[in-house]
């Protein structure tokens, strides 16, 4: 287990950085009222997701204006999540964006805590979150907002499970991969994934059972899902996952220019959007964990999952997904898990040069 005492110190520095944060950008989140610029009809995401939400508070649970089966937006979830805001606070989509705001805060103190790092992590990582997730995407109706949280909520559960082996830490995290599936269906592999890993790890009955928690709690959540399309349109297709109407169909060589863009380098396939040099220096710092892990042949156990949780998360993003859609949405919850094996690389490469020298 961790280091009891660094992750203390680094919740203290990750609440001290998210306050300096808010306090700098109280400006922006009080030029917010009164502000409606997803309230207003067009054909972008953020307004369907008002859309869909005001119909969950004033016409029912089944969400009415979509006929049929839910399809797109991918968000389900986070359509009953601004229902949510809607319900308690009045149809205001600023009040959506502040609850944002303190997510993406809590996200930051999360992430901290559950991979146990310190100053550097937390310092980087409120620099990583402002650059990408705060100036962009927190003051939208988008998805991507509530699933960083998700995911650092998720990796403290993973972390307890990997190193308590706790059955309660199991079915936390179960069911906050099934949530995360209803809040961007390409989380889809995250828990069929870690329980593979489990067993792996553990190689005992304990393990498989706890691979099963994990994907029970999947399935119960995305019976959610199941449930609303059947009591609106009688069908059990989960289309969620099974529509193929905005997949693309690249070829190898679109492959690699996707691969390039998850890397940082978006004038792969946006010319003009130029490259993120930030996410460079993290996706480095993977590939200097990735050589240790070779050099040693051992690596710890929430390394492991960290490396896996990349292959289930930006997998179907490269092989299916829109993923230019607004920028860099689609990619950016999963950055701050690079940057934690970025850290991670840098200082086990620091580590064992000390130990040879």
């Amino acid at each position: 287990m961790r280091n009891v005492g660094t992750r203390a110190a680094g919740v203290t520095i990750a609440c001290i950085l998210v306050a300096a944060m808010a306090i700098l950008f109280q400006a922006r989140i009080r030029s917010l009222f009164p502000l409606g610029n997803d309230l207003e009809p067009s054909g972008d995401d953020w307004w369907t997701y008002h859309r869909y939400a005001v119909s969950v508070v004033r016409d029912g649970l089944s969400m009415p204006a979509v006929e049929g089966a839910y399809t797109r937006p991918g968000g389900f979830g986070y359509v009953y999540f601004v229902a949510a805001c809607y319900g308690v606070f009045g149809v205001r989509s600023e009040v959506v964006y502040v609850i944002q705001a303190a997510l993406l805060a809590l996200a930051v103190i999360g992430f901290v805590v559950a991979f146990g790092r310190g100053l550097l992590y937390g310092l980087l990582l409120v620099v990583f979150v402002y650059l990408d997730a705060f100036r962009f995407y927190t003051f939208r109706l988008l998805s991507e907002n509530l699933l960083i949280f998700l995911l650092a909520a998720l990796f403290i559960a993973l972390d307890r499970l990997l190193s308590t082996r706790s059955w309660l830490a199991a079915a936390t995290a179960g069911l906050l991969c099934g949530a995360c599936f209803l809040t961007r269906p390409n989380t889809v592999l995250l828990a069929p994934a870690w329980a593979l890993l489990l067993i792996w790890q553990k190689r005992d009955r304990r393990a498989i059972e706890q691979g099963l928690i994990l994907l029970a709690g999947l399935v119960a959540m995305a019976s959610l899902i199941v449930w609303r399309d059947y009591a609106a349109a009688g069908s059990v297709d989960l289309r969620v996952l099974t529509t193929t109407q905005d997949w693309p169909r690249p070829s190898a060589a679109l492959y690699g220019k996707r691969i390039l863009y998850v890397l940082g380098d978006l004038r792969a396939l946006v010319p003009e959007l130029g490259a993120l040099r930030h996410w460079y220096a993290a996706w480095a710092g993977v590939l200097l964990l990735l050589v240790q892990i070779v050099r040693r042949r051992q690596a710890d156990p929430l390394d492991q999952a960290a490396l896996v949780f990349l292959a289930a998360y930006y997998g179907p993003l490269i092989a299916v997904a829109d993923i230019t859609n607004y920028g860099i949405r689609m990619l950016v919850p999963a950055m701050p898990v690079v940057l934690y094996l970025g850290v991670r690389g840098v200082t086990v490469t620091l580590d064992g040069r000390k130990m040879h020298s």
